[in-house]
């Protein structure tokens, strides 16, 4: 089950679908990626994914395993980022999702996305 979960997230991510992104999640889940700042609940994973998801045409994970123990998840990939520029960038990721009552209770994304960025 838990995996299902995270499957649906990097889906969400691959249309660019913040509302199906967000509805994943717990109202209080703690969402931490790269070298943001953590955020906290819904409403403000949903405004970062508001303000990261204009700035690329499309962001794929290319994962590579997802291993399940207990009801955490943590997935090994690359994060693809297609810029609106036509460069594409790939970076390595780890996330590490624990889930809690069929929602995601946290999120901590483990990559360096400066690449995307510069």
């Amino acid at each position: 089950m838990s995996v299902e979960i995270v499957e649906r997230l990097f889906d969400a991510v691959h249309r660019n679908d913040v509302q199906s992104y967000v509805k994943c999640f717990a109202e209080d889940a703690e969402y931490k990626i790269a070298n943001f700042p953590p955020v906290y609940g819904r409403k403000d994973i949903e405004a970062f994914g508001a303000r990261i998801t204009p700035m690329f045409e499309r962001v794929l994970h290319d994962v590579k395993h997802t291993w399940q123990m207990g009801n955490t998840c943590v997935s090994e990939m690359d994060v693809v980022y297609h810029r609106k520029d036509g460069k594409v960038v790939r970076v390595p990721c780890l996330d590490f999702i624990r889930i809690e009552n069929g929602l995601v209770k946290s999120l901590h994304a483990y990559l360096d996305a400066t690449p995307a960025f510069a």
